[in-house]
């Protein structure tokens, strides 16, 4: 049996690949037809009779063998069909990763001692865990918590606005409810809510995840076994929610080609392609809003990759 290993990518830059695939091949074909001729045996008919389907793999095939059930002789016969082969993403994507591994064209990046080679351009693959951007899944669960204490804000002011209404009331039993001690259990979460939804800090977050989420690029982090951190520059073309949330917390490996190594001292900016992430003070004010959200305490990660790391290019994301 051939040694052969299959890759399935969650992530595939597939101009990237093509690109590099019609280079090597001269050309890339998407599909191919291929003629398929078989010669077969059937028996000759003397008189009429009944004919008796025989299946065969030629069926499968859009060709169809029958015996006539008063034979006499065989007779020869050739038949020939055409067959269709149609390429997908990901079969030319193994076609190209077979290739350039047998050629010994990639660095397995594994320890930290081959950063010291690794320049721009390198064609590596590495292995380790995908823990994607910090600062996109702490936004993410920013924006969640919010929507919890909206409604806490609104069923406080719900409340508010029922006991004014009873004070006003013509039932003395309304009036009598009105006039009762006691607050509502939530009153002072639902006033810090509304003070901190009308703060600058707030109005920064929601800007910060609009051009995020808006940005033809996402900065995404994988760290392998040895701890070298890969900064992952992918595409909004071909990285979307359902491709996060296949690779979130997993084992993968990544192809493609170095565009940074970090020495030591300096770090990634993992909120860099907003006007907030290059604002340091700003910076640093959103992020500490975000960790403390009345009534709530967020682990506050913070969004810098450092020494050391590789920033790469990925060609595709795979298991």
């Amino acid at each position: 049996m051939t040694d052969y290993e299959l890759a399935h990518p969650l992530y595939l830059d597939v101009q990237m690949m093509v690109s590099f695939l019609a280079y090597l091949e001269g050309g890339v074909y998407l599909s191919s037809e291929q003629t398929v001729q078989r010669e077969k045996l059937r028996a000759g008919k003397i008189g009429h009779g009944n004919e008796v389907k025989l299946p065969s793999l030629g069926a499968l095939l859009g060709l169809e063998s029958s015996l006539n059930s008063e034979s006499s002789h065989p007779i020869g016969e050739t038949a020939e069909t055409k067959v269709a082969r149609h390429h997908t993403a990901a079969s030319l994507f193994n076609a190209l990763y077979g290739f350039l591994h047998q050629d010994n064209a990639i660095l397995t990046l594994e320890n930290l001692e081959q950063l010291t080679s690794v320049t721009s351009g390198t064609f590596v693959k590495l292995s380790g865990r995908y823990t994607g951007n910090p600062l996109e899944e702490m936004l993410a669960m920013f924006t969640q918590v919010m929507s919890y204490m909206s409604e806490i804000a609104s069923s406080v002011e719900e409340a508010r606005s029922q006991k004014s209404a009873n004070r006003k009331s013509g039932n003395p039993q309304n009036r009598e409810l009105a006039g009762q001690k006691g607050t509502h259990p939530y009153s002072e979460l639902g006033d810090q809510f509304r003070d901190f939804e009308q703060s600058m800090e707030m109005r920064f977050i929601r800007k910060m995840k609009e051009e995020l989420e808006g940005s033809p690029i996402h900065d995404v982090v994988l760290e392998t076994a040895s701890g070298i951190k890969a900064v992952l520059t992918v595409s909004s073309e071909y990285y979307d929610s359902a491709v996060a949330e296949r690779l979130s917390s997993g084992d993968f490996v990544v192809l493609g080609k170095v565009t940074r190594v970090l020495r030591n001292g300096e770090v990634i900016n993992l909120s860099r392609r907003t006007v907030v992430g290059k604002m340091e003070d700003v910076s640093d004010s959103v992020t500490n809003a975000m960790a403390n959200i009345p009534g709530f305490t967020l682990q506050s990660n913070e969004p810098f990759v450092s020494y050391p790391a590789v920033q790469i290019l990925p060609m595709a994301i795979f298991v």
